[in-house]
């Protein structure tokens, strides 16, 4: 799953990986973000339907009107098999949630509630998660019109953290997943292209970043274990 991720870098450092024209950098008054939680808006990229491509800030979570479900994250498997809901999202709805890492928390023993430690993934440069959402120019910035990130089974490499990451899709699958004109069907098969495990790195982090409350840059350090 991805519950928590790290967006240190400032706009234009993410738009540089993707090399593309883009018609909107914004000043970012919020700065880095070390712990950016569900619920909070995250910096975000996409293509609108006219080819104008823009960075803004969206709601992270996507909960339909009429639905108790409130969604984080959208399993590969079921955007593969046009599940509700993201089916109603694969064709228009797809962006980029650009970060510099992600946490993940492991547990500790195999107690019915174990302590649990977090850890710090991250890459080599910025990551660009592909997400789905239901925003439209015009829309509320409510979670009847967030998003939710795409995750895959972490296939081995990452199993002994978390048995599922966030799909990242390197920079020139990144400029594809967000053009309106790729098919639906190659839109699917791009998310089976996501950077393999080896593309990452880890380490355990300060228990702190347990609240999304804590946001000092100290959060990605690493830390010593018993």
């Amino acid at each position: 799953m991805c519950g928590r991720i790290v967006q240190k870098s400032g706009p234009m450092d993410y738009v540089e990986r993707i090399d593309t024209n883009w018609a909107t950098i914004f000043d970012d008054p919020v700065g880095p973000r070390y712990n950016v939680a569900p619920g909070t808006r995250p910096i975000t990229a996409h293509r609108l339907i006219d080819g104008t491509e823009q960075m803004m800030r969206l709601p992270w979570g996507y909960q339909p009107n009429n639905s108790k479900h409130f969604m984080v994250n959208a399993k590969l498997e079921t955007i593969q098999k046009n599940g509700w809901p993201w089916k109603m999202l694969i064709g228009r709805g797809r962006i980029l949630v650009p970060a510099d890492g992600w946490y993940e928390w492991k547990p500790l023993s195999d107690d019915p509630k174990p302590p649990k430690q977090p850890y710090y993934i991250h890459g080599d440069g910025p990551l660009f998660f592909a997400a789905l959402t239901a925003w439209r120019p015009g829309d509320e910035m409510d979670k009847a019109h967030g998003f939710a990130i795409a995750t895959n089974d972490s296939r081995g490499g990452m199993v002994d953290v978390h048995d599922r990451r966030p799909i990242a899709l390197p920079a020139d699958l990144a400029r594809e997943w967000i053009d309106p004109g790729l098919p639906v069907d190659e839109a699917k098969a791009l998310l089976n292209e996501g950077l393999p495990e080896t593309a990452f790195t880890w380490h355990p982090v300060r228990q702190e970043v347990g609240s999304s409350k804590y946001e000092l840059p100290d959060a990605i350090e690493p830390v010593l274990t018993l």
